[in-house]
């Protein structure tokens, strides 16, 4: 006879209401998890929304979000486990945050436990800024003491963000296991949520080349194909992805492409003409709503592949991206595809660097022609654009840029 077990086992056993998330007291998270176990699946998705922007909120990390985590691996491997999919891209960002701020470069976790460290630290004077602001606030009794033992509240890589961390990578081996689900949406969320777990790569990385022979759906390879790459050695991911340049289905060679690229930015060796052009196409490839990759945005990723191999982007290269820039997907794929152009075409150029107008390359001009249209005839760029160009040198205005290239960059 099997034994049920609940997987909320021990959950009031948690003192909640010394924890803390973006709203204050995690008191209410026992009945948020409770409810991502009810039958009614209106009430399992609104459950989920509230623990996620409170205990993840715009990718903070909370002294609530470990225990959370713990109890959202047991809700994931419960054998009537609902909405697991779902619980899986919440159990990412409960160890990452925002993943779209981890690609294409990976997860930073010795930087992160460095600063938290460091964070740790400085507890005690984290505690008196606390007492001062909570008495500034009229904060008293049980409300004062709340936020002294919770001084690294919203911090960013504090013992409270590693904590988070820790909690999912330490149910990694148990996790693994859902690579084999009949499900192929739930592989590729566990193969994604792999790749964000540097520190396991010995035991997770054989894993998932296991799978590259055997997984049918292009989903879930192409998860898997980028997981390799965030987390393998670069000769492993250039002996085992490059085949995958050549599979009929377009997202499966971006997700080979991305991997490749990644290896190639890590060990500082080009990624061949392949990889390139199969990225620059992908710019322009239209969103994928189901991916559970970077929310399906496949032109950005790409953009965002390129910016970190550009310094093997031809001038060519360069001009066949801003020839796409009009043809972008969606206005963040192209936002981030012009940020990818201006760091190819002004390279090294930052805020101070104040580029001169008088000098033009034929590529910056080529860039710049490619931006003035979409800047003229889309409103919602009149805020963007100038931004995307300081960040590259470029203080100027439209009719500055205008004139310059009347003259062919020269003054």
């Amino acid at each position: 006879m099997v034994t049920e077990v609940d997987p909320l086992a021990g959950l009031d056993d948690v003192e909640w209401e010394w924890l803390v998330h973006a709203y204050g007291a995690a008191k209410d998270v026992p009945a948020g998890l409770r409810a991502l176990r009810s039958p009614d699946e209106q009430v399992r998705h609104d459950a989920l929304v509230n623990l996620g922007s409170s205990v993840t909120h715009q990718g903070s990390r909370y002294s609530a979000s470990a225990p959370v985590a713990r109890f959202i691996v047991e809700v994931v491997l419960a054998p009537d486990a609902l909405d697991r999919e779902r619980l899986l891209e919440f159990l990412c960002a409960l160890a990452v945050g925002i993943d779209d701020d981890r690609l294409p470069a990976g997860v930073p976790i010795a930087e992160w436990r460095d600063e938290a460290a460091q964070v740790e630290a400085e507890r005690e004077v984290l505690v008196a800024h606390a007492a001062q602001w909570a008495d500034s606030e009229m904060k008293r009794g049980r409300e004062r003491e709340l936020w002294l033992r919770n001084p690294f509240s919203g911090l960013a890589a504090s013992p409270d963000t590693v904590a988070a961390y820790d909690a999912v990578r330490d149910a990694l081996p148990r996790l693994v296991r859902l690579l084999g689900s009949n499900r192929s949406v739930e592989r590729a969320c566990v193969a994604y949520l792999i790749g964000m777990f540097p520190e396991s790569a010995a035991r997770t990385v054989p894993l998932l080349a296991d799978r590259f022979d055997v997984e049918a759906d292009e989903h879930a390879l192409t998860a898997t194909l980028i997981a390799h790459g965030l987390i393998a050695s670069p000769a492993a991911t250039h002996e085992r992805v490059a085949r995958f340049l050549d599979d009929e289905r377009p997202l499966v060679r971006w997700g080979a492409a991305t991997a490749l690229a990644r290896a190639s930015a890590t060990a500082s060796r080009p990624p061949g003409r392949r990889v390139i052009r199969i990225l620059i196409d992908s710019t322009v490839h239209q969103d994928v709503p189901d991916l559970r990759i970077h929310d399906g945005w496949i032109g950005s990723y790409a953009a965002k592949s390129l910016a970190s191999i550009r310094h093997w982007l031809t001038a060519a290269d360069v001009e066949d991206l801003a020839n796409l820039l009009p043809l972008s997907a969606s206005s963040f794929n192209r936002d981030q595809l012009l940020d990818t152009i201006l760091s190819a075409a002004f390279p090294g150029a930052g805020r101070a660097a104040n580029v001169r107008l008088d000098g033009l390359t034929p590529v910056q001009q080529h860039a710049l022609r490619a931006v003035l249209p979409v800047w003229e005839s889309d409103d919602s760029w009149m805020s963007t654009i100038p931004d995307a160009l300081a960040r590259h040198g470029l203080i100027c205005s439209r009719t500055e840029i205008e004139a310059a290239l009347t003259t062919g960059g020269t003054a």
